[in-house]
Order: C-alpha cells, then structure tokens, then sequence
C-alpha cells in the first residue's frame, strides 16, 4: 500500500510540476520552459552515449507515430537484414557497419580554442564515423542521426522536450544529411541539381506530413502540429511523389510479316541522380520488352539490365536507347501489343519495384 501511495504522490508531483511550468511557458516563452525542462532531467537516458541508450523504442514512447515509421523502414533493419549480413561476409567488414549502425553522424572540428569558446558541431566526414558494438539491431537508429556530440539530440525544429534540444533547420533540410554516409549518391546530386530540379532526399524519400512531434500524454499538449517529414526513407515514396520519373517510348517500329523489330527508349526526367545509383550491394535496374499474343500471353522477351558498376545506369537527363528484334513464327496472326517494363530486383529477381511501363498495340 506504501509503494502505491508513494508512485501516486509521484505522478501528482509532476502533473503538479508540468502544469505550473506549462503556465509559465504561456506567460514567459517556451525557450524558459525548455531551460526547466533541460535541468530538470526527467529522460537523461535519451542522451547517453554507449550502452546507457535504453534504444530507440524508448524515443517512441513519445515520437510514437516517428517510431512505428521508422521501425517499418530500411534504416531500422540496415545492420539485421539477410542482405547486409550476406553482403558483408556475415559482418565481416567493418568498414559497412560505420552507416549501417552507427554511433552518430556527427563529430567535433578541429579549431583553435580561444578561452573557453565553444567548439562547433558538425557532420561527420564520411571517413569519421564511428560504428557501434551495442543495440546493432536498430541498424541506423534515433541517436545516429540526431544525438551531436554534446549530447543534445538535434533536429529541424524547435520545442519542449524532456532531453536537451539544438535546432538545425538547415542541415536536417539539406542532402547533405543524407551525404553523410549515402556519400556516392550525394556526389552525384551534386553535379546535377540546380538543373531545374532543385528537390533534396528529404523531398522524395521523405513524405511531407503536417502533425505535432509527440502523441504521448502529457507532452503532447505542450505542441502545436507543424511540418515535417515522415521518416519512411522509401524508394516507394519516391516513385508516388513523381510517378513519370522515368519516361519509357517505342520509336522506329517495323512490322511486317517475317519479324518486329524497333527501340525503347528511356529518359531519366526527373531524378538528381542515377538510377540505379550507390556502389555497394546488388543494384539493378531491368528492362523487358516482350511481345505478347492477343490473351496477354508473353510468346517472346528480351532483357537489358543496367548497374552502376558496369556504367549502364541511367543519369540524371540521359536517353538510352535499347534495339530489339523479334523474329515471327506461325502465330503471327495473334500478336497484339509490345510492352516494355522497368524495375528494380534483386538478385534472385524475387524483389520488384515497377519504375515504368508501357504498351504499344499491334495492328497486325
């Protein structure tokens, strides 16, 4: 009975505390609330380094609609997935493990101190990331992207919070983010952004989302919904954001009686890099032309597959044009259309991601 009173006072305690200092966020602005919130100290965990970092199901105890995004996406499953483990001799190669799970993306500069100034805080060069040996099976988790080196977690916005916060509307707005380890992809962007497409990761991978930052009570209160971002990280969102990023077209076909011969052409219209793009792990990109019979059934196909180690990709604003031949049988009479699909697939080509289609009928 003792221990039930004594959690109860403590639950009236700070509902007492937090009511007192919501008034005085209303009366004084929320960077004084912040400062009380900050010393404190209800979550210090949040902020520790190491094994002390409960995980980042802890941060969706509040960020609740943040986790459940980012549990379902690639970067929570970056180090436990078949295909890193397979990719990496199962963890062989540290070198992997840096992005795939690591301690964060920042790191201090070296700069001459002046009495006690500050030193800045920044991204790490991709070179100076650290990996971690605990919680691996966040894979890229909270803390990797958000907690700076002075133990602040970081972020594009302002706010009440239980943890130390630092705004970086910036940098959390920019590639850059991403380019910290996604370094290949991020050199590409730039070469070709500012050539009328001026979209960043964030803008593609990142669906917008208006919405308050916490949905845990009482936190929840004490927030205003705002824009943000949902953190999907998805080639899928990608592809429904611009839906005509790749362009496919039949030109030059001939039909007559012995064959169909002609060339798809594929134009990269919207996309600040390759596709596909990144050098590590198997990325490809397929294309198949098949003629089909008047049931829908594929009677011939051809395939092209296109790597970034082979230089096949295709850039940003570049028109490939892939010649196919079909020679005609018996069954000539039941040709109705050309059809042409592109994908992204793995190697078993078990996994597909539809980039484009098209169809063209036949007037046989």
């Amino acid at each position: 009975m003792i221990h039930k009173l004594t959690g109860t006072r403590t639950i009236l305690r700070i509902s007492g505390v937090l009511a007192v200092v919501a008034i005085m966020a209303t009366l004084s602005g929320c960077g004084l609330f912040q400062k009380m919130l900050t010393s404190m100290n209800i979550h210090p965990e949040l902020a520790e380094r190491g094994e002390k970092f409960p995980g980042s199901y802890k941060c969706g105890h509040c960020h609740i609609d943040i986790y459940k995004e980012w549990e379902g996406s690639t970067h929570s499953k970056s180090y436990t997935s078949d295909k890193f483990r397979i990719a990496t001799n199962n963890y062989e190669y540290g070198f992997c493990i840096r992005c795939h799970a690591p301690k964060t993306i920042f790191t201090l500069l070296e700069k001459e101190t002046v009495d006690n100034i500050d030193v800045p805080v920044t991204q790490a060069k991709n070179s100076e990331i650290a990996a971690r040996d605990y919680n691996l099976k966040d894979g890229v988790d909270c803390q990797g992207c958000h907690l700076t080196v002075d133990c602040e977690f970081s972020g594009p916005h302002e706010g009440i919070s239980p943890h130390p916060l630092k705004k970086d509307e910036e940098f959390y707005k920019s590639s850059e983010l991403c380019g910290t380890c996604h370094v290949d992809t991020f050199e590409e962007y730039l070469t070709y952004v500012g050539n009328g497409n001026d979209e960043t990761c964030q803008d593609c991978h990142m669906p917008a989302v208006r919405r308050k930052l916490i949905q845990d009570e009482p936190w929840q209160k004490l927030h205003k919904k705002k824009e943000g971002k949902k953190h999907t990280f998805s080639r899928l969102s990608a592809i429904e954001k611009n839906k005509d990023f790749v362009r496919l077209k039949f030109t030059e076909i001939n039909n007559n009686n012995d064959q169909i011969a002609g060339n798809v052409e594929i134009i990269n219209t919207k996309v600040n890099h390759s596709i596909p793009t990144g050098k590590y792990g198997y990325r490809e990109v397929l294309l198949l032309i098949n003629l089909k019979d008047n049931l829908g059934k594929i009677i011939k196909s051809k395939q092209e597959s296109m790597f970034v180690e082979l230089n096949t990709q295709i850039k940003p604003g570049e028109k490939k044009i892939y010649s196919f031949v079909f020679d005609l049988d018996d069954k000539s009479g039941e040709l109705k259309e050309l059809e042409a699909v592109l994908f992204r697939s793995n190697f078993n080509r078990t996994d597909k991601t539809l980039f484009a289609k098209v169809e063209l009928q036949l007037g046989l």
